[in-house]
């Protein structure tokens, strides 16, 4: 009796497409040990988006947003905006003409990190409700930024092995600095320096507020200054205005008008 073949685990997947995306030079060795040492259950959740076989266009964008939803957006009353800005970017980019052509991820972060859904078509993508989406707990910036990009690098490289071309655009959006987090400001500027020396990657960074140096907070996180956003006012007209503006500069980048990589200038218009 032969012994049939097991397939790999989900964890040695992971691991084979990062190995493949430093192979072809999407990151270096070092980002591979990286991420390799962090293959936790919430890179597996985002890294597992639409199935290849089931994807039509020819040319992908991955939009990845990442928003903060730790005790200050409660304190600051912004609950309710993030929620509505999230839902008219999600609107916005079903609208646009190149909405067949986008698959769109959302993560949360406070005290933990949490994908609301992986890569997906914006028809199917998860809106925030007073239900799923509620401020509590501290600001692990750090830890939801490489577990975003871990799981963007290995959805990105499945794409591609698959024959579909893709961009990336991920964006942070939070109202303070990091607070609890294992990960540290070094090890996110090593992936993101990576990703953007590779030519495929657009990363950006919204600060709301004036709790921090956030121009500073994004540079040490590896940001170019041409994507970073500071929305000062934390107002919830002003936070729905940054959320807009999110999804304007990604349909941008969508439509090829913004050009990955250190010079991308993703709010610049």
């Amino acid at each position: 009796m032969t012994k049939q073949a097991t397939k790999p685990s989900q964890s040695a997947q992971l691991s084979n497409l990062f190995q493949k995306a430093s192979s072809q030079g999407v990151i270096s060795a070092g980002t591979h040990s990286l991420l390799t040492g962090h293959m936790g259950d919430v890179v597996i959740a985002g890294a597992a988006g639409k199935a290849l076989e089931e994807i039509v266009a020819t040319d992908v964008t991955l939009i990845t947003v990442i928003i903060d939803a730790s005790s200050s957006i409660a304190y600051s009353r912004l609950e309710k905006a993030v929620r509505e800005g999230q839902r008219a970017m999600l609107d916005a980019f079903a609208g646009s003409k190149q909405a067949d052509e986008i698959l769109v991820a959302t993560w949360t972060f406070n005290t933990n990190v949490k994908v609301m859904h992986s890569y997906v078509p914006v028809s199917e993508a998860t809106r925030l409700t007073a239900k799923n989406y509620r401020g509590y707990g501290c600001t692990v910036l750090y830890d939801a930024w490489c577990d975003a990009l871990a799981a963007n690098v290995a959805y990105a490289q499945q794409l591609r092995d698959g024959g579909t071309p893709c961009r990336s655009v991920v964006v942070v959006i939070t109202d303070g600095e990091d607070v609890g987090s294992g990960r540290r400001p070094v090890e996110c500027k090593q992936l993101s320096q990576d990703l953007l020396g590779s030519e495929q990657f657009i990363l950006g960074f919204v600060g709301v507020g004036r709790e921090a140096d956030f121009r500073q907070v994004a540079r040490n996180m590896g940001i170019p200054s041409g994507c970073i956003m500071v929305q000062k006012n934390s107002t919830p007209s002003a936070l729905r205005q940054v959320f807009q503006m999110v999804s304007q500069s990604a349909i941008r980048a969508s439509q090829g008008l913004v050009k990955p990589g250190v010079n991308a200038g993703f709010f610049q218009p």
